[in-house]
């Protein structure tokens, strides 16, 4: 296309398409590298509730700043060339595939699932922290990169009560008005349906995705079980029907959640055993030596230690005597072999680079 926007951004073509938005490839040319664009659909361009959309979700995602967001570098309103102003935000450009992607190929290794449901429960833990529900967690929203997972759409996300200090400090987000309540809990529960997907490669729901969202939304539907998985601990599936669990009270909240999930993974990431590695246990700290085993039979009383004999001046040393050690001599100042240059460095006021 060529397009360029605010003096600084060039479009180069679509990469994708949302509800009231389509993202462009562009170029960067204050940073002289690719970013994504996100423009206002031409169609919705005299809608004040879409264009407000477009704001909100770019001071949402701002005010995250976590890694496993895209960043935000700028936003605002953009000159187009037919005339018409659309809001734009100008985005970390990622590269790999959505979720959704991954599991049309079937389940994935439970550790991975893991990981994956723990990032994402990381973002969650600092959104809510920050007053922000999702509203929208489906595996078409999780992006996986080289880096990691991300969530790259935050179009649906609404606000509720901070509960970090920090964040009520930083002033208000924009408030959106939704149709129904929202509250963190929903989040909690739209993740336990990911990762039942990641982790048996299907729906909870009869259906499809489609009605995935749906009953993540409304919660009145028990899910299927976790069935277990081959090698899984059933503390995984123990905690995915939690997550789903039909009242919001009984569900973890977010950070309870990424812990848990988190502190799965660690024995698979820790240290070898010494069964694999038998000549490795030295370099662990917390290895102790064997303690021998106490014997019944009754020992000797302790002997003092023999002192070594008194060497004379003279005479032959005798075997086994150890020289009384010598106090360190300190080595004397630089300046000492050189009176006239210690006089001089003591007396005279000298600065750095003065010739």
């Amino acid at each position: 296309m060529g397009t360029a926007i605010v003096g600084r951004y060039v479009l180069l073509g679509p990469i994708g398409y949302g509800g009231v938005s389509v993202v462009y490839q562009a170029i960067d040319t204050h940073r002289a590298e690719r970013t994504a664009i996100k423009l206002l659909s031409p169609a919705f361009s005299g809608d004040p509730s879409a264009r407000t959309k477009v704001h909100q979700e770019a001071v949402i995602t701002e005010r995250l700043r976590h890694p496993s967001v895209p960043k935000v570098f700028g936003f605002g309103d953009a000159w187009l060339p037919d005339g018409s102003v659309v809001p734009y935000v100008a985005m970390e450009l990622l590269t790999g595939s959505v979720l959704t992607g991954r599991l049309a190929g079937g389940a994935l290794p439970w550790r991975e699932a893991v990981a994956v449901a723990a990032t994402v429960a990381d973002v969650l833990a600092i959104a809510h922290r920050r007053g922000v529900v999702h509203r929208d967690l489906t595996p078409g929203n999780i992006m996986m990169t080289a880096n990691g997972p991300k969530i790259i759409d935050f179009g649906e996300a609404t606000t509720v009560e901070p509960t970090s200090m920090m964040a009520r400090a930083k002033g208000p987000l924009p408030v959106r008005v939704v149709s129904s309540a929202a509250s963190p809990a929903d989040d909690v529960y739209a993740l336990g349906v990911v990762l039942y997907q990641m982790l048996t490669g299907r729906s909870p729901y009869p259906g499809g995705p489609d009605a995935d969202v749906a009953a993540a939304r409304l919660r009145h539907i028990a899910p299927t079980p976790v069935l277990l998985v081959p090698g899984m601990p059933r503390a995984v599936a123990e905690l995915c029907r939690s997550c789903m669990a039909k009242t919001p009270q009984e569900r973890p909240d977010s950070h309870s959640l990424a812990v848990a999930l988190w502190s799965m993974l660690v024995p698979a990431a820790g240290r070898a055993t010494d069964a694999e590695y038998p000549f490795s246990w030295w370099r662990r700290r917390d290895a102790q030596p064997a303690t021998p085993p106490r014997s019944s039979a009754p020992t000797a009383a302790p002997q003092p230690p023999a002192q070594s004999p008194v060497h004379q001046p003279g005479t032959a040393r005798p075997v086994g005597h150890r020289a009384p050690a010598q106090p360190k001599r300190r080595p004397a100042p630089r300046h000492a072999a050189v009176p006239a240059f210690a006089a001089a460095a003591q007396s005279t006021p000298y600065s750095i680079g003065c010739g």
